[in-house]
């Protein structure tokens, strides 16, 4: 049973409590009008006992009784004997009941026409999780197959005041926060504009006999929202702002209708079924004034026709509004083409106050026209009021337009997600984040407790007494105020004088700032210098998951968290709080935090990573599931891509038309996603290294895949691998080492940049940090090169002048990008040189001596590759032998190659299973150990905790005891090692 706040319902039973008992408690219950009272005895006499015991005290919860006992006393009234035997026996119902009851007259009347909905309470269990937009879909094809209205209207309607109850009462018991019921409202508006698209295109087919020529049954047409919607903030009760763009196209008609009399026409029928009202209402007040030339535009535009009026006739407010521009139904594609399009005209980096001050003065002008139409009316109106919601959206907006620009990371189209990217990025201080944050959550909340009421878009506190207490009464626990009203009148005009104290400092007194110091200057927006977020100390912590997820307080609370998990999870949870989408994320995924303990307990790299990030956390529901690529698919195909699976997001960056920037952001957070993902399988999955090393590999491969798509694709150029990401067993914190193939007659003055912005786009620092860092130092002559290299090149260079190092080197050479028949000829030229250092006495000593210099240079410590006996042992001797005697395949893992030595018979099996053991060991500790440390280690971490864990996952890793303990393990299987190399090398 789900509890209120207050406490848990009380459940007495018939021989504990009788209806002359809860007569007797009527006294507690905060009626406005005593009139209300006189249907209480009636209401006692058709429950149970029981829930007659428990009624008082769910009534004086509520924050109108008076409404919620006459709507219950109807209810007894016009519901089926079974419906009111159920709240008989699940008291549970009957809370709900009045909870709907209590805050919403509009919603009490659904509740009283769809009883089942109680029920559905009961067997569904839907009340505990978030509905996404698959939930609605499919929610809604189940309800409309259970009714016979063929009128699309009063469906819709219906069903979207159903769940709003259910919306309402997750938002009530305080299950969901203000950004999770405002996401839920928006993606259930998504669906219904969706099915009212459906319907249109239908209806129009129908009525005209036309059927669209392409695309299957759907047109090129797309609906757009903007506004609250845009934002993924709808209210209960807001209008939705709507765009409708169809595709450009060289045909003339569709049947007997123009293309252009065709998109009007299925707009207006989009249009009607979603703001006709009927029985039940409309679905949606409809606002298309946003729309290119506003009302006076055509309903329907080209996508053309709109790219230009926002490039070269549209107003600054008219961009503005655009930020919040997101696809709600129709052609997906269409709209990501034209917001990546209008993008530019948007955040442009020259803008200055001059752009800001347009939107101002169209947002005065449209103030002081609404001021005069409600002249007369009292009450503080929450949206428009200084210090309003309005206030703090234009001012988010502001912000993100003067930075955006510069900062595509700012481009958020949420208020509260934005305010935490300023904040981020130290455009607004830490004091002003959290003052904002604070009050923007409590205005909307505030917000939809008015409209809720009477199901009425109304941003005005009521001057009636009795509507006023009901409304302090359901914002009692976001209130910092109890009785009398006149505190929480107080209260509200408190935190907007804040928030006006804010809007003023950073638009105003900065912008006459400015223009004092420097009359012709352009102006920025700066912040001021101030405190930051004051940190929640732990006790703040668990007092708030105590009162908001008691789940993750015993989580937070057990006693056998070791110090570090401890440590650790308190940095999760303070980073969670910093905004309410992230502590969103937190309270839905409860499993996953719990399951987060022992990444928190063993990493510092994805705990960081967790922390800075904290949506990662759902991350961790994939794990255990089975993956398209675990490692690379170039390992054993004849074919140099054959089998390789693209990964969808670096995929749609080689297709996006997005800012440059924007797509180096979207790089370096989706190769952070698979790169977190990958280590948490390692510590939770305890996979072997080979496995976790293909992982890297893979997502290392499609991010280069995708750098070489956002340099342009360009044509006669291929982009090889060396070193470890030649080997397959590319790991965090490694160098990536690249050698760029071109065509022998290939521009070089058009392909060499092209190669150094690939470089570029993998290496550059930004606000997201680098993907990788890039080496192209192992091309021929090193730095002193050309950067690009033809085959041509390649062979004589690889004849005549490569040493033996680079036979070692260039045995793992493999393709990764560009041009596949490019690669084929690179990697035919090696033969060359492998044929040459076959027939050379003085190789063998040659590479001994490359070794020596190696381990010379690491003398002082112990150190995974260059130590006597490390990899670099294995590594050159097995390089060695590949090329020494004739072995043409040398692709794979050093693993792959050691066999592959073996099966050609220049190793015993006993000497392969050696090295191979040996070389598992060694791969899993430096792994390991760079997870744990979050940064690449030469040898075990020095620390005790850290060295601890590193030993006890490799151990776990490995199914291997090391009794004498890890480092001890390493030095021996380092003296083995040596020894067989220098047996076989001498």
């Amino acid at each position: 049973m789900l509890i209120s706040r207050a406490g848990p319902v009380s459940r007495k039973s018939p021989t504990e409590a009788t209806p002359s008992d809860s007569l007797e408690a009527l006294g507690s219950i905060p009626f406005h009008s005593p009139e209300s009272a006189s249907s209480l005895p009636r209401v006692l006499q058709g429950i149970s006992p029981g829930l007659a015991a428990a009624l008082p005290a769910l009534l004086r919860e509520c924050p109108d009784p008076d409404s919620a006992l006459m709507f219950l006393d109807r209810g007894l009234t016009e519901w089926s004997p079974e419906t009111i035997h159920l709240l008989d026996r699940h008291h549970e119902l009957a809370h709900y009941a009045i909870v709907i009851f209590g805050h919403s007259q509009f919603l009490g009347e659904t509740l009283i026409q769809n009883p089942d909905l109680l029920s559905s309470f009961l067997r569904e269990r839907t009340l505990g999780q978030s509905f996404s937009h698959d939930d609605f879909q499919q929610g809604l094809a189940r309800f409309r197959s259970r009714t016979l209205e063929t009128d699309p209207a009063p469906v819709l309607a219906r069903y979207k005041r159903r769940e709003h109850v259910r919306i309402l009462l997750r938002d009530a018991l305080q299950i969901a926060p203000l950004a999770e019921t405002t996401a839920e409202i928006s993606a259930l508006a998504d669906v219904l504009i969706g099915a009212a698209l459906r319907e249109a295109i239908d209806n129009l087919q129908v009525r005209h006999g036309t059927l669209w020529p392409r695309r299957g049954a759907n047109p090129p047409f797309a609906v757009l929202s903007l506004g609250k919607l845009g934002g993924n903030e709808l209210n209960y009760s807001s209008d939705v702002d709507l765009m409708y763009l169809f595709e450009d196209t060289a045909e003339t008609e569709v049947g007997p209708l123009s293309h252009r009399e065709y998109y009007v026409r299925l707009a207006q029928h989009l249009t009607d079924i979603l703001s006709r009202v009927t029985r039940e209402g409309a679905v949606f007040r409809t606002d298309l004034r946003l729309r290119p030339e506003g009302s006076q535009g055509e309903l329907a535009i080209s996508l053309g026709q709109a790219l230009h009026y926002y490039t070269s006739a549209a107003h600054d407010w008219e961009l503005q509004a655009l930020i919040k521009a997101r696809h709600s139904a129709g052609d997906e594609a269409l709209t990501r083409r034209f917001i990546q399009a209008v993008q530019p005209s948007v955040y442009r980096q020259e803008v200055n106050f001059l752009a800001v001050k347009t939107a101002l003065s169209a947002r005065e002008r449209m103030h002081r026209r609404r001021k005069l139409g409600v002249s007369g009316q009292a009450g503080i109106d929450v949206k428009i009021g200084s210090g309003g919601i309005r206030d703090i959206e234009f001012l988010v907006q502001c912000l993100q337009r003067v930075y955006g620009g510069a900062e595509p990371w700012l481009r958020s189209s949420g208020t509260l997600f934005a305010l935490q990217k300023l904040h981020d990025k130290r455009h607004i201080t830490g004091q002003e984040f959290e003052a904002l944050i604070i009050a923007y959550e409590f205005l909307r909340r505030l917000e939809h407790r008015l409209q809720v009421r009477q199901g009425r878009q109304t941003h005005r506190l009521p001057s009636a007494a009795a509507e006023l207490r009901a409304l302090q009464r359901s914002m009692a626990p976001y209130s910092t105020h109890q009785p009398p009203v006149v505190s929480f009148v107080a209260d509200v005009e408190k935190r907007m004088a804040s928030v006006a104290e804010i809007y003023h400092r950073i638009i105003y007194e900065q912008h006459s700032r400015e223009r004092m110091a420097t009359a012709d200057a352009g102006f920025q927006l700066r912040h001021s210098p101030g405190l930051q977020v004051v940190d929640h100390t732990n006790r703040q912590i668990l007092n708030r998951l105590l009162r908001d997820a008691p789940v993750l307080h015993e989580i937070a609370t057990q006693e056998d968290l070791s110090k570090a998990a401890r440590g650790n999870l308190f940095r999760f949870l303070t980073a969670a709080f910093t905004s309410s989408e992230r502590y969103a994320v937190v309270l839905r995924h409860p499993d996953l935090v719990a399951r987060s303990l022992v990444l928190l307990e063993s990493s510092d790299y994805l705990t960081d990573i967790l922390v800075r990030h904290p949506e990662e956390l759902v991350t961790l529901a994939e794990l255990g599931e089975e993956h398209v690529r675990a490692g690379s698919a170039y390992l054993f195909e004849s074919d140099l891509v054959a089998g390789r699976s693209a990964d969808p997001v670096f995929a749609y960056l080689a297709a996006s038309a997005a800012p440059y920037n924007e797509k180096l952001a979207l790089l370096r957070r989706h190769f952070r996603h698979r790169i977190f993902a990958a280590g948490a399988r390692d510590i939770v999955e305890l996979r072997d290294v080979y496995t976790s090393l293909g992982e890297v590999t893979a997502a290392t491969e499609d991010a280069f895949a995708a750098a070489f798509e956002i340099a342009g694709a360009p044509e006669g150029l291929s982009v090889m691998a060396l070193g470890r990401l030649g080997t397959s067993e590319f790991d965090v914190f490694s160098d990536a080492d690249v050698l760029f193939v071109c065509e022998e007659d290939a521009d070089r003055e058009q392909l060499t940049p092209a190669a150094w912005k690939i470089v570029q786009v993998l290496n550059a620092y930004t606000k997201e940090g680098t993907v990788f860092p890039v080496d192209v130092r192992l091309r021929p002559h090193g730095g002193e090169g050309e950067l690009l290299v033809s085959p041509a090149q390649l062979a004589p260079y690889f004849e005549q002048e490569a040493h033996a190092w680079e036979a070692l080197t260039y045995s793992k050479l493999r393709f990764l990008a560009g041009s596949n028949s490019l690669a084929r000829r690179a990697i035919a030229a090696t033969d060359c040189m492998f044929q040459r250092f076959e027939a050379d006495d003085g190789f063998l000593e040659a590479v001994r001596q490359m070794r020596c210099k190696l381990e010379e240079s690491e003398t002082s410590k112990p150190n995974f590759k260059t130590s006597k006996g490390a990899i670099y042992d294995v590594d050159f001797l097995c390089g060695f032998l590949l090329v020494k005697q004739k072995v043409r395949d040398k692709r794979g893992t050093l693993r792959d190659r050691l066999w592959r030595c073996a099966a050609a018979g220049w190793l015993t099996k006993a000497d392969a299973a050696q090295l191979d053991h040996a070389t598992e060991l060694l791969r899993t500790a430096d792994h390991v150990a760079r997870l744990v440390l979050g940064r690449s280690g030469k040898w075990l971490p020095s620390s005790g905790n850290a060295r601890r864990v590193t030993q006890t996952l490799t151990s776990r890793i490995l199914q291997r005891d090391f009794s004498k303990g890890l480092e001890t393990e390493l030095e021996q299987t380092c003296r083995d090692v040596r020894a067989t190399y220098d047996r076989i090398l001498r």
